[in-house]
């Protein structure tokens, strides 16, 4: 779009060569993670100028731990196999309670009730058990305790317990990620400038301001069989640090060209 036909056709190409939808700009963003988009009051006519993206970071201790856990249990009928799934994960909401995990912070994410077959040969498959498994999310806000948390589970549970992962998050990021926004839009400028500097023109204000978060989590993965008699130390559990990015698309006016 050209904003004055008396340019000179030499400034309108060079212009144009700078125009760049902001659509263009791939962002980072996670998809819990809402995206914040400013644009400057008098500045509607968003699709000229120089856009580009720019990114900020900061590093955080997290302070919540997220446990997937549940229980397996196999038995010749359908009635047994339940019942015993149902007993032991009683046992293991009991023992994750019994170490502070609040009952709300306990989330059932996966259930299911299949049959084992036997494959003989010459002869149509069998039905020979059948399997419940039972999965729950335990949120564990105190994260010293997460240690705690796993083991009194996997000792509750016994042979029927499965612990498929563990992974570390901030309960809230926003308070940290003031300087991540400031890192980034000064990011943004600086790459602004350089194409500017290129084109031989004069960077202006910002029109337009479109960002996206990204929470970059540490999860390594934690794969558990205990017996209820298996007797050792502690596991041992590191949150690590946790990312959070920022990456911020600016469009530019070019100054002087109005």
């Amino acid at each position: 779009m050209i904003r004055d036909t008396r340019l000179p056709s030499v400034n309108r190409l060079r212009k144009a060569a700078l125009v760049l939808g902001a659509g263009a700009i791939v962002a980072l963003a996670v998809g819990c993670t809402p995206t914040t988009e400013v644009t400057v009051a008098g500045n509607a006519q968003t699709s000229q100028g120089i856009a580009v993206s720019g990114t900020g970071s900061v590093a955080v201790q997290p302070d919540i731990a997220i446990i997937n856990m549940g229980i397996e249990v196999t038995a010749p009928t359908v009635a047994e196999a339940r019942e015993q799934a149902a007993d032991a994960m009683t046992a293991l909401e009991e023992a994750v309670a019994g170490q502070g995990v609040e009952d709300a912070d306990i989330q059932t994410r996966y259930f299911n009730i299949y049959p084992q077959y036997s494959y003989a040969e010459g002869a149509a498959p069998a039905i020979t058990g059948f399997t419940v498994t039972n999965q729950v999310e335990v949120k564990v806000r105190n994260i010293d305790s997460a240690s705690a948390v796993l083991d009194s589970a996997i000792i509750a549970g016994g042979n029927a317990v499965r612990v498929n992962g563990i992974s570390f998050t901030v309960d809230d990021p926003e308070q940290f990620l003031a300087d991540a926004r400031r890192d980034a839009v000064e990011n943004a400028r600086a790459n602004a400038e350089i194409l500017a500097s290129a084109a031989g023109v004069e960077l202006g204000a910002p029109i337009s301001i479109n960002e996206s978060t990204s929470y970059s989590e540490p999860y390594p993965p934690y794969y558990a069989e205990r017996s209820a008699q298996d007797s050792g130390g502690a596991t041992s559990v590191n949150p690590g640090e946790q990312e959070l990015t920022l990456v911020v698309s600016v469009v530019f006016d070019i100054a002087g060209e109005d």
